[in-house]
């Protein structure tokens, strides 16, 4: 917390511009709600079993990159690669810490979208047939955590994860397009692709049917609205912080652009945020407000402690003869 508060006070301090030091206050600001949304989801699912749903293990799946990225962005060089009073082996702990950060996180941010494609395919295999769940979400996971990994490890292996400013990615910017920008752009576009169709199936089954059949609305409210508005709001979402990184990339930074710094603003703000709005989704669902309920949160902590006490007395007894 000092070190952190320490920063603050540089940054304050420093002749960068205004939108700079506001774009890194916010960034670790929402980096912080971000992790306790992420935390607060994952011991409450856990808490309620909510695992048990093939829909919820998507979302518990999500939490994961949505918990790594913004500690990727709390992790602060709180140091100068350029500082000739530094040892050299402190020179070789810093850029090993960095390379693993820039890996972390390039591992990160591209399994979040990875698991917002599948969701966005798992969307319309549901509107559109009956998928086998079992192989369908092992062929999720074994798509999303390879591609994520083989991505992140070509600029590990090329030497290309270097300082970027104050943080530590890809230094090179066709590694960048091939890496990140390329693949991000191509799975947006096809989740806005997905998506229309989604929108579209279910408007002629549900809005525009002369009669709808309870047990398909039932299903529907079971499999699909749980998960339904999630590629939706992460299709919101990254308009900016694409929109930031090509014009920052095409157009560079310039002293005095409104529009540099109010996109830098928003993709310092959205970014590290996305957990704390899928937390925020799962929280506002129906069935979940419920259970949180202070009379019903009070009942199932309690019979959680009665459950824990009764289990150890057992296993006491159980030891003794």
């Amino acid at each position: 917390y000092n070190e952190y508060k320490s920063y603050l006070r540089n940054v304050v301090k420093q002749n960068s511009p205004l939108c700079d030091n506001a774009a890194s206050i916010s960034k670790q600001i929402a980096s912080y709600l971000s992790l306790i949304g992420c935390s607060f989801t994952f011991f409450f699912m856990m808490f309620h079993k909510k695992y048990k749903s093939f829909t919820n293990r998507l979302i518990l799946a999500l939490l994961l990159p949505s918990f790594i990225v913004p500690c990727t962005c709390l992790n602060r060089n709180f140091y100068n690669q350029d500082d000739n009073k530094t040892s050299d082996d402190q020179h070789l702990l810093n850029k090993t810490l960095c390379i693993a950060s820039a890996f972390i996180f390039n591992f990160g941010i591209v399994s979040q979208r990875l698991i917002i494609l599948c969701v966005s395919i798992y969307l319309l295999l549901l509107v559109t047939s009956a998928p086998r769940f079992r192989y369908l979400e092992l062929s999720f996971h074994v798509f999303i955590w390879s591609t994520a990994l083989m991505d992140s490890l070509i600029p590990l292996y090329s030497e290309k994860y270097d300082y970027a400013g104050d943080w530590c990615w890809i230094k090179e910017f066709k590694f960048q397009m091939g890496c990140y920008y390329g693949p991000m752009l191509t799975f947006l576009v096809v989740e806005i692709c997905i998506y229309a169709i989604i929108i579209k199936k279910i408007r002629e089954e549900f809005v525009g049917a002369d009669r709808i059949d309870p047990d398909r609305y039932a299903w529907y409210k079971k499999y699909i609205k749980p998960i339904y508005y999630y590629p939706l709001v992460n299709i919101v979402l990254a308009i900016p912080t694409t929109g930031f990184r090509m014009y920052d990339n095409f157009r560079g930074h310039h002293p005095g652009d409104k529009i540099y710094c109010t996109l830098l603003t928003l993709h310092a703000t959205i970014f590290p945020l996305w957990g704390l709005v899928y937390s925020l989704m799962f929280l506002l669902d129906v069935d979940t407000r419920r259970l949180l309920l202070p009379s019903i949160l009070c009942r199932d902590i309690y019979n959680a402690s009665i459950g824990i006490v009764s289990s150890s007395r057992l296993n006491s007894r159980t030891h003794v003869f």
